[in-house]
C-alpha cells in the first residue's frame, strides 16, 4: 500500500495564491486605464492631423472611374460570354465553319440533274461520183440539215445514272432515190446504268460527300480548340488586369510610406535630432516611388486596352469609353484536384484525340474508294425508246399501166408534228439489256495509292498514342504548377509578413535613436517588393488553374460554343 503525502499539493495552493496576489497588485488602476486611453486618441487625432499635411495621393484609374460614372464592372464570366460573342478571332474561326459548308453543298453537284438543248443546221455539197447515189442535179449531191435535240442527265446514289434524250431534225436533200424529201426524223429514247460490283457501295462522288462531312466535324474540333484558347487567354489577361490595379494599390502605399518617412524627418530635423541629409533621402526615395506608380498606372491602361480588344470587335462600342473593372479579386482559394481524374476527363474530352480519330476515319474512306477501284466492273445496262419519221407524199408512175402509185405509207405524211405523233403511235420500239464487265488486269496507280493510305493511317495511328502521352504529361505538368505557385504563394506571404515586422521594428529603432534613415527607407522598399512578389505569386496561381482547366478542356460550358458560333453575326460594318 502507497501512501501520498498532501505537503506537495499545499505548496502549490500557496503558489497559486501569491501569484494571483502579485498579478492584481501590478494591473493598473482605472484612472491610469482611462489616462492611456485619452493619450491614444489624441496620439490617433495628432497622426491624422499630421497626415491632413501630406500632399493627396491621386486617385486610381479605378477610383477616377467610379467617381466619375464611367465604371464598368465586370467578374470572369461577363468577360468570357462577351468575348464568345465578339471577339475577332473567334468570329474569323467562325466563318470556316460557313465555308466547310458549302463544301459539302459542293459534293452534291454530281446527282444535280443536267439538261443539255442543241440546235443546229448543216449543208452540204459534193460532186456525185456513184449511179446509187444519183440527184436530180446530175453531177452533185446536196443535203441541207436542221436538228433540235434535248437531252436529260442524272446520277443516283447507287452509283448508277440514268438519261433521257429527244432529238429531232429536218433532212433535205436533191437524191434520185429518196422515197421523200424533205424528211423529218424525231426520236426518244431512255438509258441507264447500274454498277452490281466497282462503284455499287461508294463511289468517287459518294466517298467526297463522306469526306466533307468530315472535314466539317475536324474542323468544328478546331474551332473548339480555337475557343478555348482564346478564351484561356482573355482570362489570362483578365487577371493581368486584375494584378495591374492590385500593383498600382501596393505602390501608392510605398508612396504613402514615403511621404509619412518624409514628414517625420522633417520634424526630426526641426528639432535637431536628426541631419538634414535625412530629408534629402526621403525626398528621392518618394520622387522613384512615384516613378513606379506612373509606370503601374500606364500597366494599367495597357492591360485594360489588351482586355478591350480581346472583347470587342466595334471601335465605337461602348466599352472603349469605359473603365473595365474586374470584380474578381487575388485572393487565394486553393484548387483541388486529383490528377488521374484530370487525366482521365483530359484523354475523354481533348479535342486533339477527337481530331485525330476523324482523320482516322478519314483514311478508312479513303481506303475503301482505293480498293474498289480494285474491283472488276461489272454494270447492268439497259435502253429503251422509239422512232418517227415523216415528210412530204412521193408518187410514181407505172410503166406498164400509167398510172401513178402512192410510195410512202399515208400514216408517215406530214411534217415534225406526225413524226412525234409516230414516237407514241407509230410502234417502232426499240429497247435493249445487257451486262458491261471490266477486267483490270493490273492498277499500279490505284495499288501505289492504297499501299500509301495504309502506312499513313498507321502513322496516323502512332501520331494518336504520341498525342494521349503528350496530354498525360501536358496534364502532369499543369497539375504540378498549380503545386508549386501553390506553395510560391504560401512562401510569398510568409515573406511579406515577416518583411512587414521588419520595417515596424526599423522604425521603432529608427524613432529611438537606435537606427538610420536609409535603413527604414530600404526597410520600405523590401516590403513593396515582397508584396509585389506575393502578387505576383497569386496572379500565376489563378492562370495555372486557367491552364489545367483548358488542358482538362473544361474551362467553358457546352452552350459557350453555341454562342461562340454566332459571333460571325457580330462583326459590324462589313462590306
Amino acid at each position: 500500500m502507497t501512501i501520498r503525502s498532501a505537503a506537495p499539493r499545499r505548496v502549490l495552493t500557496v503558489l497559486g495564491v501569491l501569484s494571483l496576489i502579485f498579478t492584481i497588485s501590478n494591473l493598473p488602476s482605472p484612472g491610469v486605464l482611462a489616462q492611456q486611453a485619452t493619450s491614444a486618441q489624441q496620439a490617433a487625432a495628432t497622426q491624422q492631423a499630421a497626415d491632413a499635411q501630406m500632399a493627396p495621393l491621386p486617385l486610381s484609374p479605378v477610383e477616377k472611374a467610379q467617381k466619375d460614372g464611367t465604371a464598368l464592372p465586370l467578374s470572369l464570366k461577363d468577360i468570357t460570354k462577351l468575348a464568345l460573342q465578339n471577339n475577332l478571332n473567334i468570329a474569323i474561326q467562325d466563318t470556316n465553319e460557313q465555308i466547310y459548308q458549302q463544301k459539302i453543298i459542293q459534293a452534291y453537284g454530281p446527282y444535280d440533274p443536267t439538261i443539255t438543248v442543241g440546235l443546229g443546221v448543216r449543208s452540204t455539197k459534193s460532186p456525185n461520183t456513184r449511179q446509187d447515189t444519183k440527184s436530180t442535179a446530175g453531177n452533185f449531191n446536196k443535203t441541207d440539215f436542221a436538228n433540235w435535240n434535248s437531252s436529260i442527265t442524272q446520277n443516283f446514289k447507287t452509283g448508277g445514272g440514268i438519261s433521257a434524250s429527244y432529238n429531232s431534225s429536218r433532212n433535205d436533200n436533191n437524191q434520185l432515190f429518196s422515197l421523200f424529201t424533205p424528211q423529218y426524223n424525231s426520236s426518244l429514247s431512255l438509258n441507264f446504268t447500274q454498277p452490281l460490283r466497282r462503284d455499287f457501295r461508294i463511289d468517287q462522288y459518294r466517298g467526297t460527300i463522306k469526306l466533307a462531312n468530315l472535314d466539317i466535324k475536324i474542323n468544328d474540333s478546331k474551332f473548339k480548340q480555337s475557343v478555348a484558347q482564346t478564351i484561356s487567354t482573355i482570362q489570362g489577361q483578365y487577371w493581368d488586369l486584375v494584378g495591374a490595379i492590385r500593383n498600382y494599390e501596393i505602390k501608392r502605399e510605398a508612396v504613402k510610406l514615403a511621404q509619412i518617412t518624409l514628414r517625420d524627418n522633417k520634424k526630426k530635423v526641426e528639432i535637431g535630432t536628426a541631419a538634414p541629409i535625412t530629408v534629402t533621402e526621403a525626398l528621392a526615395t518618394m520622387a522613384q516611388r512615384q516613378v513606379d506608380l506612373i509606370s503601374a498606372e500606364e500597366t494599367i491602361y495597357n492591360a485594360e486596352n489588351g482586355l478591350r480588344a480581346l472583347i470587342s470587335n466595334d471601335r465605337n462600342a461602348e466599352i472603349w469609353h469605359k473603365v473595365i473593372i474586374p470584380t474578381e479579386t487575388p485572393d487565394f482559394k486553393e484548387y483541388k484536384v486529383d490528377l488521374d481524374v484530370a487525366i482521365d476527363t483530359a484523354l475523354k474530352n481533348r479535342p486533339e484525340l477527337e481530331q485525330v480519330d476523324l482523320s482516322l476515319q478519314e483514311y478508312d474512306i479513303s481506303q475503301r474508294m482505293s480498293e474498289n477501284m480494285q474491283k472488276w466492273r461489272f454494270d447492268l445496262t439497259g435502253s429503251f425508246g422509239t422512232n418517227g419519221v415523216a415528210g412530204p407524199q412521193s408518187y410514181t408512175t407505172d410503166p406498164l399501166t400509167g398510172q401513178q402509185k402512192i410510195l410512202i405509207d399515208p400514216n408517215l405524211v406530214g411534217g415534225i408534228g406526225n413524226a412525234n405523233k409516230l414516237l407514241f403511235s407509230g410502234g417502232y420500239i426499240n429497247w435493249a439489256v445487257g451486262f458491261n464487265i471490266q477486267i483490270p488486269l493490273r492498277n499500279r496507280t490505284v495499288d501505289a495509292q492504297l499501299a500509301q493510305i495504309k502506312i499513313q493511317k498507321r502513322q496516323q495511328l502512332m501520331t494518336r498514342k504520341n498525342t494521349e502521352q503528350q496530354i498525360q504529361v501536358d496534364i502532369r505538368n499543369a497539375v504540378q504548377r498549380i503545386e508549386t505557385n501553390r506553395q510560391q504563394v504560401e512562401t510569398a506571404k510568409l515573406s511579406r509578413q515577416l518583411t512587414q515586422e521588419q520595417l515596424d521594428g526599423e522604425e521603432k529603432r529608427f524613432q529611438a535613436g537606435l537606427s538610420q534613415n536609409f535603413l527604414v527607407l530600404s526597410r520600405q522598399n523590401d516590403l513593396t517588393a515582397a508584396q509585389g512578389v506575393e502578387l505576383q505569386a497569386l496572379i500565376a496561381y489563378k492562370k495555372s488553374i486557367i491552364t489545367l482547366q483548358q488542358s482538362m478542356y473544361t474551362l467553358l460550358e457546352a452552350n459557350d460554343f453555341e454562342i461562340a458560333k454566332t459571333s460571325s453575326d457580330n462583326v459590324p460594318n462589313l462590306k
